[in-house]
């Protein structure tokens, strides 16, 4: 492996006199590196502005709380299957905790055979979201509306669950409550209205959106 900065890209840009740092530095989007563990090791200046100097902590502590545990998988993800990307609109919390609203894109980076860290870099959607937080969401309760969301039947969320078709039902009572909606269609329209849910899980019987999925079984949650 070459050392940093000296692959096609690096010699390209020292071609130019700029390094790598610089050109991040003059994007007009956030860049975030993080080592394996989640702490932020570097920021430039967009991303200091929009969440302030975070260096040696921990990324979560930039994310609102409803977009936390999803983050964490995404993470997770990007560092078993360094391959791969991620592409989520997120929530960040400025240092005065206003929440501003960001496309992410993320993905692994590897050093000598291991995955050293991820690398995400945020386009700003706005400076001050203004809309009020959306209710907090238990992880359980998170899960079923992502199954609700990929158009699951109440049995087929009990399976993933693992727990009983009563406690699925359970589960979706509580979730509807939650929302202040009436059906499963509800349901999901206000998570995507609220950016709860931002993404269908792939592989579903949803993933091109098609309400007519949720529709079908809008019977069961009682």
């Amino acid at each position: 492996m070459s050392p940093p900065g000296q692959g096609a890209l690096g010699r390209a840009l020292g071609a130019l006199g700029v390094s790598i740092e610089s050109v991040f530095e003059q994007l007009q989007a956030s860049v975030t590196v993080l080592d394996a563990t989640g702490k932020i090791r570097w920021q430039n200046a967009v991303s200091i502005a929009r969440v302030g100097e975070r260096r040696g902590r921990s990324f979560l502590e930039l994310m609102a709380p409803e977009h936390r545990m999803v983050a964490n998988a995404e993470f997770r993800r990007l560092l078993f299957n360094p391959g791969t990307s991620s592409t989520r609109e997120v929530v960040v919390l400025a240092p005065d905790g206003k929440r501003r609203r960001t496309l992410a894109f993320s993905a692994a980076v590897t050093s000598a055979e291991s995955v050293a860290g991820v690398v995400a870099v945020g386009v700003p959607l706005n400076w001050d979201d203004g809309r009020a937080p959306p209710p907090q969401l238990s992880p359980r309760l998170l899960e079923t509306l992502e199954l609700l969301t990929a158009g699951r039947s109440t049995k087929e969320i009990a399976r993933e669950l693992g727990v009983t078709v009563e406690t699925a039902r359970n589960h979706i009572r509580r979730l509807l409550h939650a929302l202040d909606v009436h059906s499963r269609v509800e349901a999901v329209a206000r998570a995507r209205q609220l950016r709860i849910v931002t993404r269908v899980p792939s592989g579903s019987s949803g993933e091109h959106g098609d309400p007519t999925t949720v529709n079908s079984m809008e019977g069961e949650t009682s």
